[in-house]
């Protein structure tokens, strides 16, 4: 069941967004640790990378004027250059790959060996030359050496090596949870993941340098096909000015291209429900009822249209996802189905060697129809379907890319970029003209009292609708030059443009949500939100990578962000400028001889407020009470649950609209008088754009310390240890000043009857003791709205402090074994989780940038303490073993402490504002509770296996085929991975019978299938 976003007792700026709902930690083989050796540089690209090369004669001293020539194995396409005064060679922009290294130089014998260039990556290597006729040819660092100009935390990984060695789960956010410091968020929010103790909300997503983040709440990305990608790099911290917009992490995505050779390849994937472990029963979920079904065939096919000039990949994805549910409260049995295709296409000319074209376009819409059966949990069984009772969910959308890169000479290259990303959230119920009613009371399958549908005509409470648009142009510059060292310096612009047309509403002729209370009334709730929004991100950054000397490298990089979003009636609400981040580092070669690398480094990010900022501010949204005769026949429609007796009004304080009043709709009684028994939260008018936010408001800020140390003990081994220290230093999130503004009317002379308005809602920086606002509207007798100065705000500054203690080691693969792991202590503390929140009782709220934590004081009682996302301690270990030549095993590994979860309960004054946000807040059971002291969840303890078979082939037979089993949760672990933790029924200081019930575990163990077919 969806359900229309509604914060309680609001004046209509924004909405608790309330999701219900229930991958595992896959790993990087060791082989792919090779892959990471041209670890990352700090000043490079999105899409592509750079190559460094010193040649040498066989005393280390520079070769001048060596020729090199830079060919691509795969395109073909060559670059050609000379070494300087200090016999280095360097090529920027480069797009990601195998390169062969041919270098020419008189007296010396011609030199051919191998590089690998890794998006956003500087690959470094010293060549060794002999004397001309000698017979022996000498390569330092032929595996690259350890890139003393690395500040970034994170990994990259090569998808189609990781897909041959690993049980990964085929998504961002599988790759993500392989890297130190992530862990996953509410499963609520979905499939995604909290980075360096920030919320879900604060990543950032690219994929070919167009930026896929949802831009509704910035919660997860476009789905793309796991297949679709060639290497996936995971930015945890450190990251260069030229990277934004997130306080969490970055994922930087690369597409597939096409090569000169011509490619062919099947992929299939299976996972049947028979080949999965039961699910187990939750306090809202019956197990048994829960079954999954998906399988996927994938066609790839690549090649050159033009040899050494037009290549071309393009991919064609054939899915079937089936699912089933069972709902305790809800009474509703769910068959899910999707079978969209995927498709996306990838093309690259070089007009020159020097001047490259890219085009990259992919759909990924998707439908998914939801069938809804009455379900009797007293009796386990499964009734007819619900007339008309299908819902259609509708995600994704049109992608596309294009992008410039040219060489203007061997040290100044350009790019230019120009994208739309296009995406839908929509849900449309096939019955949209009856309303959903729920009923308040005893539920006798869990022996508890809560709310459950009585509707049997709609199993649905809401319609939504929301498409957006991202259009993104960019300009880099890439230089490299001499002046008291060697720098690189990179630089560039971008802008993002966007749009969104986001509406809901309440299922109904009249949008309208029933809620039966007890025997002796009801309340309707009236809902209409949302039109269309616009925002506007830019920025501008400039980031050198300066070697000072042969073993120290410096990163001086700064970052300016400006944030401009508009209301709903397309006026300028809100413009952050001079969002300034610097990128500081550093890293030291201790000996000189690249084994032990000292680094550190310093960044400050901000993140831009989400669209669904903007999407309230216009709202219809009241409530209205009314009592019922229950004594008389059929006082509930045995069908429709409305009432159908008559009644009178149910008194409270404020009075409906008349453009809304629901008297004489469905079920209200004619005779009611809605003068008096309404609360409204919203008229229907849009707030003034010049009084949304507080006057001098600056965007949401966090600072980053990093400092670490990698040693390499030899060809094989390489362990490493680093500490991270996060600390958000400013946000900004909306309060209610109802109180506060009429405090400042009475001390000024001025009455609370001489200002009408009722939103009083700001987004503002808490934290102050005092904040400038306009108001919403003029003061009786006064035409303008009146600037104030509210003065003696004791509200809390938000705090958020994440440290955390990182040991790494990887013994790369050496044909017959590899193995890397992860061990990070961390400690995520403080009274705001970040934009989105996880905890709003046993719900998530997504709504990025105005969550509940600040609306009233009372709400921040006892809120300082472990954070959602602590995790103590995380192990991640993963690695393979070539059992034949035919026959690989690889495992992975994933063991984490406890979630500290808070016990939530009814504010502890029940004639406050805040009592009437429900089971939501920091006391539980009358008592001040702090945070993170509720209960604990389980220790995860997971272990995945993977099984590979090389079908053995004749040596005239071209092609592969690799057959794979991945085994998910091995040993079946149940891990409980969240309670239920309302202590209190909503609104009242009444023990809810549900505390303490679990809520999710750990997925049980499952089995994929698939063929890897190559021609």
């Amino acid at each position: 069941m969806k359900s229309i976003p509604s914060k309680t007792i609001r004046t209509g700026l924004m909405a608790t967004t309330t999701l219900c709902g229930a991958m595992l930690a896959p790993a990087l083989l060791a082989t792919v640790v090779s892959a990471l050796a041209p670890v990352e540089a700090q000043a490079q690209d999105y899409t592509s990378g750079s190559l460094v090369g010193t040649v040498t004669d066989a005393d280390g001293k520079p070769v001048v004027g060596a020729s090199i020539t830079l060919t691509s194995n795969a395109q073909g396409v060559t670059r050609d250059l000379t070494t300087d005064s200090s016999g280095r060679f360097s090529l920027s922009l480069l797009p990601a790959g195998d390169y062969t290294v041919h270098i020419k130089a008189q007296g010396y014998n011609d030199y051919t060996d191998a590089a690998t260039v890794v998006i956003s990556s500087e690959s470094r290597f010293t060549y060794a030359l002999t004397p001309e006729g000698t017979q022996t040819v000498v390569v330092k660092g032929k595996r690259a050496r350890q890139d003393f100009t690395k500040t970034t935390t994170g990994l990259v990984v090569d998808v189609d090596t990781l897909v041959k060695t690993q049980p990964v789960g085929r998504s961002l956010s599988a790759v993500m949870m392989m890297a130190p410091t992530v862990t996953k968020g509410k499963s609520g929010f979905g499939d995604v993941v909290s980075i360096g103790g920030a919320s879900v909300a604060e990543n950032a997503y690219y994929i070919n340098g167009l930026n896929i983040t949802n831009p509704d709440t910035y919660v997860s990305s476009a789905q793309v096909p796991f297949d679709f990608y060639k290497t996936i790099e995971v930015k945890s911290g450190g990251y260069s000015a030229e990277f934004g917009r997130a306080t969490g992490g970055v994922v930087n995505a690369v597409t597939k291209s096409g090569s000169n050779e011509f490619k062919f390849a099947l992929h299939g994937n299976f996972a049947y429900d028979g080949l999965r472990a039961n699910a187990h029963d939750t306090y809202s979920s019956r197990g048994e009822f829960n079954t999954s079904n998906s399988s996927s065939t994938t066609a790839e096919v690549s090649g050159a249209l033009i040899k050494d000039k037009l290549f071309a990949y393009a991919m064609y994805s054939v899915n079937d996802t089936r699912s089933t549910s069972a709902g305790i409260q809800s009474g509703i049995y769910s068959k899910y189905q999707a079978d969209d295709p995927f498709y996306g296409l990838k093309l690259d000319g070089y007009i020159t060697p020097t001047q490259h074209l890219e085009l990259t376009y992919f759909s990924t819409k998707t439908t998914t129809t939801q069938t809804t059966y009455q379900y009797d949990d007293a009796t386990r069984s499964v009734d007819d379907a619900i007339a008309n009772g299908r819902g259609f969910y509708e995600t994704g959308g049109d992608n596309y890319v294009l992008k410039y890169t040219g060489a203007v000479n061997d040290w100044f290259t350009v790019s230019a970029a120009y994208g739309v990303s296009k995406d839908v959230d929509n849900f449309t119920p096939e019955n949209t003209t009856d309303n959903y009613v729920r009923q308040y009371g005893y539920i006798e399958s869990t022996d508890s009292y809560g709310w459950s549908r009585i509707s049997t005509t709609q199993p649905f409470s809401s319609i939504t609708q929301a498409e957006t648009q991202r259009t993104f142009y960019r300009l880099d510059g890439d230089m490299r030059f001499n002046a008291l060292g060697k720098h690189h310096l990179r630089f560039g612009i971008d802008q993002e443009d966007l749009e969104m047309e986001k509406t809901s509403r309440y299922t109904g002729t009249d949008p309208i949500y029933y809620s039966i209370r007890s025997g002796s009334y009801f309340y309707t709730t009236y809902g209409v939100f949302g039109g269309h929004v616009s925002s506007q991100n830019q920025s501008a950054y400039i980031q050198n990578s300066w070697d000072v000397t042969e073993r120290l490298n410096l990163q001086i990089g700064l970052r300016d962000d400006i944030f401009k979003q508009t209301n709903l009636s397309g006026e300028q609400y809100m413009d952050l400028e001079d969002n300034w981040g610097p990128r500081l580092g550093f890293s030291y070669d201790w000996f000189g001889d690249g084994n032990l690398r000292i680094y550190g480094n310093y960044g400050k990010y901000y993140v831009p407020p989400a669209m669904n900022l903007g999407y309230r501010g216009k709202d219809l949204y009241y409530l209205q009470y009314t009592r019922y005769n229950s004594t008389a026949d059929g006082a509930l429609d045995a069908v429709t649950g409305l009432p159908t007796g008559t009644g009178t009004s149910y008194n409270v304080l404020d009075s409906c609209y008349a453009a809304a009043d629901t008297t004489g709709s469905a079920g209200i009684p004619a005779d009611v008088q809605s003068s008096s028994s309404c609360s409204y939260y919203g008229d229907g008018s849009q707030e003034p754009a010049n009084a949304k936010t507080a006057l001098g408001l600056k965007a949401t800020a966090e600072d980053e310390f990093i400092l670490g140390a990698d040693l390499r003990i030899n060809d094989l081994w390489t362990v490493g240890v680093n500490a991270t220290y996060r600390n958000l230093t400013r946000i900004s999130e909306d309060t209610d000043f109802t109180d506060q503004i009429n405090e400042w009317l009475v001390a000024n002379g001025y009455s609370t009857d001489d200002y009408a308005s009722t939103n009083n809602y700001y987004v503002w920086n808490p934290g102050s003791d005092s904040v400038t606002i306009r108001l919403k509207q003029p003061l009786a007798g006064e035409t303008e709205q009146k600037v104030i100065t509210l003065t003696g705000l004791t509200f809390p500054k938000a705090k958020r402090e994440y440290k955390a203690l990182t040991f790494n080691f990887k013994r790369a693969f050496d044909g017959v074994w590899g193995l890397q792991g992860s061990y990070t202590w961390s400690r995520s503390y403080g009274n705001y989780e970040g934009t989105v929140k996880s905890d709003v009782g046993n719900s998530v709220q997504e709504d990025a940038g105005a969550t509940i934590d600040y609306d009233y004081l009372g709400l921040t009682d006892n809120a300082t303490g472990l954070l959602p996302n602590h995790r103590a301690h995380t192990v991640k270990l993963w690695g393979s073993y070539q059992v034949t030549p035919n026959f690989l095993v690889g495992a992975n590994l994933l063991v984490q402490s406890p979630a500290h979860l808070s016990c939530l309960g009814s504010y502890s004054n029940e004639d406050a504002t805040e009592f009437y946000y429900g089971s939501v807040t920091y006391y539980c059971d009358g008592e001040a509770s702090k945070r993170g002291t509720g209960l604990k969840t389980d220790w995860t303890k997971t272990v995945d296996l993977s099984l590979r078979y090389t079908v053995q082939r004749a040596s005239d037979q071209r092609g592969e085929l690799v057959l794979r089993a991945d085994i998910f949760n091995l040993f079946n672990d149940k891990a409980v991975t969240g309670y239920y933790i309302q202590h209190e029924i909503d609104y009242s200081y009444d023990v809810d019978d549900n505390y303490g019930k679990v809520t999710s575990y750990t997925t049980p163990r499952y089995v994929r299938l698939g063929f890897d077919m190559s021609f």
